[in-house]
Order: C-alpha cells, then sequence, then structure tokens
C-alpha cells in the first residue's frame, strides 16, 4: 500500500509539474497586422521603368530599365527578402533586399546592397494605399536624399516613383515605373508564412 501511494504522488506530482511547464512555454510570436501588409511586396514581378532624362547627370538622355524581382516571406514571416535583376543602359545589376517592420521603432524598413557595392537603406510609412519610402543614400559618391513612392493600380501591380536630391526639399523626379506580379501561385503572397 505503502508504495502505491507513493507511486500515485510520485505521478501526481509528475502530472503538476508538466502542466506548469506548459503553461509557462512561451508561444512563438506572430506576424501583426503591420507586418501582413509587407504581402503587397510578395511574389515574382516584372519591372519596367524609365529613368529621367538628366538623372544621371548633365544631358544624360532618358533610359529605359527593365528588370526581374522575386520576393518572398523570411524570418518566419516577419520579413521579406527580395532578389532583383535587371538591365538599365546596357549594364547589368542585380541586388538583394530585406524589407520588415519594426514595432519598436513602429516603422517599416528597407536595407539593400547590390553588384556595384552600393548599400541603401530607407524607413517606409503607408498613407492608405500609398506607401513611402525615405532615406539618405549615396549615388555615385555623392550622399543624396531619396523618395521612391508606390501606389497599387491593381492587386498585382504597382506605380512607382524615385526622386532624389541634395535635401529633402530639392528633391526632384529621377524614374517611374510599374511592377506586375507574375506568379501563377498567389496563396503564398496573402499572408506570412505560419510557423
Amino acid at each position: 500500500m505503502l508504495r502505491l501511494t507513493s507511486f500515485l504522488t510520485s505521478f501526481i506530482a509528475f502530472v503538476f509539474c508538466t502542466t506548469v511547464v506548459k503553461a509557462q512555454t512561451p508561444t512563438a510570436p506572430k506576424p501583426g497586422p503591420e507586418v501582413k501588409k509587407l504581402a503587397i511586396m510578395v511574389g515574382k514581378f516584372t519591372n519596367k521603368g524609365e529613368m529621367k532624362a538628366g538623372a544621371m547627370g548633365p544631358n544624360s538622355p532618358a533610359q529605359k530599365a527593365i528588370g526581374t524581382d522575386d520576393c518572398r516571406w523570411v524570418a518566419g514571416g516577419f520579413g521579406v527578402l527580395c532578389s532583383t535583376t535587371g538591365e538599365f543602359a546596357g549594364i547589368k545589376a542585380s541586388s538583394v533586399a530585406l524589407l520588415c517592420y519594426d514595432s519598436a521603432s513602429k516603422m517599416y524598413h528597407y536595407l539593400s546592397i547590390d553588384n556595384g557595392g552600393e548599400v541603401q537603406s530607407s524607413t517606409g510609412s503607408i498613407s492608405g494605399d500609398t506607401w513611402t519610402w525615405t532615406g539618405e543614400n549615396v549615388w555615385q559618391g555623392k550622399v543624396r536624399h531619396t523618395r521612391y513612392t508606390m501606389k497599387p493600380v491593381s492587386k498585382d501591380s504597382f506605380e512607382y516613383s524615385l526622386e532624389a536630391g541634395d535635401s529633402e526639399n530639392s528633391m526632384t523626379p529621377v524614374m517611374t515605373g510599374k511592377r506586375t506580379r507574375i506568379t501563377a501561385d498567389k496563396s503564398s503572397m496573402s499572408k506570412p508564412a505560419s510557423k
């Protein structure tokens, strides 16, 4: 009888401890609604743009740019990683970018590096359905203020414009274009992946 009582006491203690440990085990955080807004960036896109005349220096002509963007959820659905390839004025270019939402600063962040070694960093905000990314970036060895604005024209495409200048007040249009999603399976784009 003593053994049975001892066994039952041990068993009850084990069940109690297991229940307490399970109750204290933290659940993995899930992406919030701000993060889910990055879904507009997810998928494979064609990118067609035009660099404005004078954007690459005095008397530089307007030039077409084409490319593809492949963007997917990463880090448990908390960020979007984009690989971009393209051609501009006969020059092949590639870059990698990470987009995310920082709940501490309540801001969106963009960080990229291209095959020329240029690093770009911007912070983003949303007003209605229009995204605006602003930053200070080095172009051709000179610090320039930048503003990239994107507005959806359908659920699978958006138009964009890029402005740059020596100061926030001196920015002028540099490039305009349109990105169009070409991915057949859109189910993975509507929300971050659950883990």
